[in-house]
Parts: C-alpha cells; sequence; structure tokens
C-alpha cells in the first residue's frame, strides 16, 4: 500500500462534501487533480471506497470503515505537527470565536496582532 497522506486528506474531503468539485473547492485544488489522487487511492484496495449516484457520491461500507481510519491518522498527523510547534516554543491550537453580526469587519482587525505572532 503506497497511498499518501496527501490522498487520504483529499479522501476526507470528498466524504465530508459528497462531492469531488466541492472537495476541489475546500482544498484549493482543481476537480481534475481531486479525480486523480481519489482514482490513485481507490485502486490500492480490492473493494470500493464510494460509488456515484447522480452528481453525489456516497461512501461504501467499506469506505466508512476506511474513512475512521483516516479520520484517526489524521488527527495523529495534527499531533505531530503540534509537537513540533511545542518544542518551538510557540503557541498552538485553534481558536473559536462568535461576535455579532457587525463583528466581522471589526474582528479581523483585532486578532490580526496575536495571529502574526503566533502562527501555530
Amino acid at each position: 500500500m503506497n497511498y499518501t497522506l496527501h490522498q487520504l486528506k483529499i479522501f476526507h474531503e470528498i466524504a465530508e462534501h459528497q462531492s469531488i468539485t466541492k472537495a476541489a473547492d475546500a482544498l484549493f485544488l482543481t476537480q481534475p487533480a481531486v479525480s486523480i489522487q481519489l482514482k490513485k487511492l481507490q485502486d490500492q484496495f480490492d473493494l470500493p471506497l464510494t460509488e456515484t449516484v447522480g452528481k453525489t457520491i456516497y461512501l461504501t461500507h467499506f469506505g466508512q470503515e476506511i474513512l475512521a481510519a483516516v479520520k484517526e491518522l489524521l488527527r495523529m498527523a495534527d499531533n505531530i505537527e503540534n509537537l513540533t510547534l511545542e518544542h518551538k516554543d510557540q503557541l498552538i491550537g485553534q481558536i473559536k470565536l462568535s461576535s455579532v453580526s457587525t463583528g466581522k469587519y471589526i474582528l479581523p482587525f483585532l486578532i490580526a496582532d496575536f495571529y502574526k505572532q503566533h502562527p501555530g
């Protein structure tokens, strides 16, 4: 098995969006690039990962099991990246913010300096 982390991320996005086009948009890739990577990933398994009905992509039962493993692998890959940043003494993690509708105009200016100091 020679699948890559990149292929697994693409598979995850396809599963989330049930569409190659929407996954491509989310990943800032072209639709053909996403299709090619999905095909390369699927070629490594004897069982199909997805099935297409109309323009919607559904995971097979096998694909759902693979997706569960992919989510765990991607979580572990994020942990590796976070460990690297921790050893560089950088602040890491996610920030979730909410604001009133007018906050979308002010909030970027308020968090810009923080983001520059702590890109992780």
